[in-house]
Formats: structure tokens, C-alpha cells, sequence
């Protein structure tokens, strides 16, 4: 069955975020080899263990917090806020020229936040969500839209952020706007107002950690071990895809498994012709193919290749980050059929977790029609650590005593849904958490419940 075209449209996800969602992510060159990741491996993948979603080890990892930006010290405290409201509003890519975006993101939000406001407000104040502006993935517009969230909206916080650029962050340091959201773009990496619910995914090149998320998600797929397994890297021909490879492909190397391909050639314009693509992955491992193929690809790039390596013989296994949409499942894509998708959080369709049904409820009773996907509970996670943070700070919250809180000793936790992430900590680090799930005909299996690896130091 082939997904309508307006479907399509609001499924695909820009490279900014599917090559970052991965956990871990880290700044490197923009070469298409990671000579530096051929050093003996950290830790063997048999012996990385898949730990629990809270509690996870950070090896020791002691940022220098002094080398954070943005001031924690708002020159009006005050502002977006009285005694009986808080006003609240977010900036996202709702559209795009290549009709890529994050809608549903709003929703998500605004889903939480009628909740909270239901249930009498955050310590007596409720939110006034004055929505969230679009940017259409432009960086000017991005700079625009932030000055317009502070200067006429005066909002108190950014919620949700999700833009694949941060031109925004001039306007959000200057005014001293805390923002929360998913952490895919550079915003949330060494900022001290940025908070993203999966941590911050690019972290500076010089970080001296390492995380064991892929040798979670890769013996998720076989069965607890990959030992010996062969992977094969692909992306778009960009230089946001470069840098997400090679941190992706040393994260691999350092549990001691070989990549075997890690190329970026699919034009940023459409695959026209997967034809040389897959011919090289399918005799990357030394003339054979590769166990997995993992794609830091947009949708239609992703499900394109996929049907391609599959009719050409592929047996190997599909590893993506934008497969994961109930609509997808309806639609019964044969794409996507059998293939793995990696989420940072707990997927929507675990209905037996109390939070996922909270969640689910709260969408389906405030924003009714709103599909459950990525975008949707990324925005709703996002209001729901603000709600958090803020109901924490108490009946003094202002921007300096929330800030305080928050780069103080703050956690947010999410039981069985959305994984640990400590402040300040994760300002500098992605939270080393995935769960994985298989679309199986019309319904997703969960492959490996959210967990956590944890990080390596050295």
C-alpha cells in the first residue's frame, strides 16, 4: 500500500534530526572515514548491558562547568510570569521548503499544559501557551521567530524547541530564555539554559566520554549479543550527516564491532537512483553484505533504500530513527515491513505503561485527532520536564530561581518512558538510552523496552 502523498509529507524528518536522534552523538570531523575510531574497544559488545532508564553511569565524566553559555541571571526575573499565569510558547520547523517538519510537536505541548492547567495550574499558576511559531527550517526565520517569542509574546520559557538550526540562541542568551525540548540541534549542547529530554545530542569534539547506547540497540536485534556483527553506515550527502556518522560509527568501533560502510551519498535534493548505493553495501563486507545497514536518513530516503537493498537480496537487518508512527503501521508500508527503529523514549504504543496511557489520554482528550509520533511525544515530554521543573522550584519560581534549580541537581525521570537525564550534566552529555521496536504488519513489536548503556571515560 503506498502512504498518500500529505502523509508522506508530515512523516519525513529532516537529516538534522534523524542522524542526531541517536544517542550520543558527538562533534567530529566531517570526513567520510573515522580514523579515529580504530583504537581497541572500550568495553567488548557482549559484555555492554542493557541497564535500567534511571541510574545509568556517567564513568566518572566531570564537566567543567565554567564553559557553559548564556547567563543564568535574567536582568528581568520576572518576566512571562505573574501571580496567576505562566506564559509559555515554542519554535519549531512546522514547515519546510522540502516539506520536511515537526508537526504535531505543538499538540504535544499543548496536550500537556491543558492538563496541568485542569488540574489547578503549576503551585496556583496556569499556563497561558501562546503556541509555538514556525520557522520553516530557515535560519533567518528561526532568529525572527525567537525575537518575536520574547519581545511580543514575553514569554517565560521555550517549550517545545525543536528547529534544526539554533540561530535562535542569540536572542534566547541575550533575554535569558530557559528552552526545552528534543536535543538535536546545537542549542542544547554547552548552554546553561537549553534542556533537552534527551540530553544534549552533539556534544563538543573534544568530549573525553564514550557511550554504550549502539551496543544496547545492536544486541537488541540479535538476540542480547552482536558479537562479530557488520555494520553499514549510510547518509545524506551533507556535512550535518558526516558529523553523525563518524560519532556513530566510533561509538560502534569502541564495543568492537567493524563498520564496514560509512558513506554519505544520497543528495539532500531526493535518491533518484539507489542503484551505486546499493551495490557498495552490499559487497562492503568483503564482497558480501553487512549484517545491519543503519540509516542517518531522512523518511523518504530511508524507506526508498530499504525497498531497494531488500530486492536486491538484502537479508541483513534495518536499523533506522524515523520508522516509528502509528500511521505507518496502518498504512502497512512495505518499506518499513520487519525493519527496527531506535526511540530515546518509551514508544507511544505501550499503552501498559501508566505514563505512555497518561500520555495518550491527554493527546487523544486535548489535541483529538493528533497521531501519536515521534514529533507529537517529543513536544509532550518536553512541557512535561518544564512542568515538572517548574512545579519543583515552588511559589518563588522566576527565570533565576527556576535556572538555579535546574543547573543545581535536578533530574527528570519518567518511569518505564522517558529516560533519566541530571542537570547539569546533560548539558554537555546525551542521555545513553534507547528503546527499539520492529514493525511486524500493522502494529509494532517493542524489541528492547527503554534502557540505558552508560559512558566510558578515557
Amino acid at each position: 500500500m503506498r502512504l498518500p502523498a500529505r502523509l508522506t509529507t508530515r512523516l519525513v524528518a529532516v537529516l538534522a534530526a534523524s542522524a542526531a536522534v541517536m544517542a550520543g552523538m558527538a562533534a567530529c570531523s566531517d570526513d567520510k572515514t573515522d580514523t579515529t575510531a580504530t583504537s581497541a574497544p572500550t568495553v567488548g559488545v557482549a559484555d555492554v548491558k542493557a541497564g535500567p532508564a534511571s541510574g545509568w553511569s556517567d564513568g566518572g565524566f566531570k564537566p567543567d562547568l565554567s564553559t557553559l553559555k548564556c547567563s543564568q541571571t535574567a536582568a528581568d526575573p520576572t518576566r512571562g510570569i505573574t501571580d496567576t499565569e505562566i506564559t509559555v510558547g515554542g519554535l519549531a520547523y512546522l514547515t519546510s521548503a522540502s516539506g520536511a517538519s515537526m508537526a504535531g510537536t505543538e499538540a504535544g505541548a499543548q496536550a500537556r499544559f491543558a492538563r496541568v492547567n485542569a488540574e489547578g495550574g503549576i503551585n496556583g499558576r496556569k499556563i497561558n501557551y501562546v503556541g509555538t511559531l514556525d520557522d520553516g527550517n530557515d535560519p533567518a526565520r528561526n532568529s525572527s521567530q525567537a525575537k518575536a517569542l520574547v519581545e511580543q509574546k514575553k514569554i517565560f520559557a521555550a517549550v517545545p524547541v525543536m528547529t534544526s538550526g539554533a540561530s535562535y540562541l542569540d536572542t534566547f542568551c541575550a533575554q535569558t530564555v530557559p528552552f526545552f525540548g528534543w536535543g538535536f540541534n546545537s542549542g542544547f549542547c554547552n548552554t546553561s539554559i537549553g534542556f533537552g529530554i534527551t540530553g544534549c545530542l552533539l556534544p563538543g569534539k573534544d568530549l573525553k566520554a564514550t557511550a554504550t547506547t549502539y551496543g544496547v540497540m545492536l544486541n537488541a536485534l540479535f538476540g542480547g549479543n552482536a558479537t562479530g556483527k557488520t555494520v553499514a553506515l549510510v547518509g545524506n550527502d551533507d556535512d550535518t550527516a558526516r558529523t553523525g556518522l563518524a560519532s556513530i560509527a566510533r561509538q560502534i568501533r569502541s564495543v568492537g564491532l567493524d563498520v564496514v560502510y560509512q558513506e554519505t551519498p544520497i543528495p539532500d535534493s531526493g535518491l533518484s537512483d539507489a542503484t551505486p548505493i546499493v551495490s557498495g553495501i552490499m559487497s562492503a563486507n568483503k564482497g558480501a553484505p553487512p549484517d545491519v545497514v543503519l540509516y542517518g536518513t531522512d523518511f523518504t530516503a530511508t524507506t526508498k533504500l530499504t525497498e531497494a537493498l531488500d530486492a536486491a537480496g538484502f537479508k541483513g537487518k534495518h536499523l533506522n530513527t524515523v520508522g516509528y508512527d502509528p500511521r505507518l503501521a496502518a498504512a502497512k508500508l512495505p518499506g518499513l515491513e520487519g525493519a527496527y527503529t531506535s526511540l530515546q523514549w518509551q514508544p507511544g504504543s505501550d499503552v501498559a505503561t501508566p505514563a505512555i496511557k497518561q500520555m495518550v489520554d491527554d493527546i487523544n482528550k486535548y489535541a483529538p485527532g493528533t497521531a501519536i509520533s515521534l514529533p507529537t511525544m517529543a513536544g509532550y515530554w518536553s512541557a512535561d520536564m518544564f512542568v515538572a521543573a517548574a512545579t519543583k522550584a515552588g511559589k518563588d519560581l522566576n527565570l533565576n530561581t527556576l535556572l538555579k534549580l535546574m543547573n543545581g541537581n535536578f533530574s527528570y525521570y519518567v518511569d518505564n518512558a522517558v529516560a533519566e537525564s541530571r542537570w547539569p550534566l546533560n548539558h554537555f552529555l546525551s542521555t545513553p538510552c534507547t528503546s527499539v521496536v520492529q514493525l511486524n504488519g500493522d502494529k509494532y513489536d517493542v524489541t528492547s523496552k527503554l534502557s540505558c548503556g552508560a559512558y566510558t571515560t578515557g
